[in-house]
């Protein structure tokens, strides 16, 4: 029940987040155990669709089962939706990562902590409200 209440109230946070930047949005309680595909947070702006699957976890790695992973981007894909993948990292915050940037490991789709935080897209960039600042490095 601990883990749920994390991934819970990491994606609380999120829509009050969204919400602050004008989005409408919604949480989708129970999606992980639905028998139909749905995304975790669904934000709605200006014809702007972004949907999130949302993971509080600590470790090096994220590991989402494929058939979940696969039924998400096929959900995001027939709603016209940007998706994403919100990692709520313990003590450093979010990253959004495109399903793209994570590989086949065989049962599941996975990405390590160091290629999420070279990949992730600011909130700000995803809701539109501001442009992606070059790496410098």
């Amino acid at each position: 029940m601990a883990h749920y209440n994390k991934g819970a109230n990491a994606e609380r946070e999120l829509i009050h987040t969204l919400s602050d930047m004008g989005f409408a949005v919604l949480r989708v309680a129970g999606s992980g155990v639905s028998p139909l595909p749905s995304p975790d947070v669904v934000a709605l702006k200006n014809g702007k669709i972004l949907a999130f699957e949302c993971k509080a976890w600590k470790g090096s790695y994220l590991a989402i089962p494929i058939v979940t992973f696969n039924d998400e981007v096929n959900w995001a894909k027939t709603a016209g939706a940007e998706f994403f993948i919100g990692w709520k990292v313990p003590r450093e915050g979010w990253l959004f990562v495109k399903a793209e940037r994570f590989h086949n490991a065989g049962k599941n789709f996975m990405i390590s902590l160091d290629e999420a935080k070279k990949h992730s897209i600011d909130l700000g960039v995803l809701a539109g409200v501001q442009t992606q600042i070059p790496s410098l490095i």
